[in-house]
């Protein structure tokens, strides 16, 4: 895992944490170097996301970000005004990432649920969803077939 600091805008390469031995548990670990094991998570667990916790004393705050769901960094975030300049900086671009997940989503159910009450794509027109329309293309079909015929 990758080991930054964040302070006050600043990035600094490692941390004053101590390291997280892999095989003990994570809360565990947390436990073990003063941090509350609730996290806010910013995003969605396992995937995109930003996991903040904070100090016992609530003096110090520690980050794993991952943004890709797959490799975790960890940030070391040594107070208040830091923590917030990290949320205003990094919150929104993995809060939007996830709100486009979950649209897709849902545009995904709403085109399945009107296929299911529809009989066919949302995308395609027919007579009872859309008669307007329908019957333009209707005209269109005819005087193509007019104009073919002459």
């Amino acid at each position: 895992m990758s080991r930054y600091t964040y302070s006050r805008g600043q990035w600094i390469d490692g941390n004053e944490l101590p390291e997280w031995p892999e095989p003990e548990d994570f809360r565990a670990y947390l436990d073990r170097i003063g941090y509350r094991p609730t996290p806010l998570v910013i995003g969605k667990e396992a995937w995109s996301s930003v996991e903040l916790y904070e100090s016992r004393d609530g003096a110090t705050f520690y980050a794993n970000v991952s943004p890709f769901g797959n490799q975790c960094f960890e940030v070391f975030v040594p107070d208040f005004p830091s923590l917030m300049m990290f949320i205003k900086e990094f919150a929104p671009a993995f809060a939007a990432i996830n709100i486009e997940s979950d649209q897709r989503g849902l545009i995904r159910s709403f085109d399945k649920l009107f296929r299911a009450t529809h009989g066919h794509d949302v995308h395609s027109i027919c007579r009872e969803c859309a008669p307007e329309e329908w019957e333009a293309r209707v005209r269109e079909r005819r005087k193509r077939e007019e104009v073919e015929a002459t």
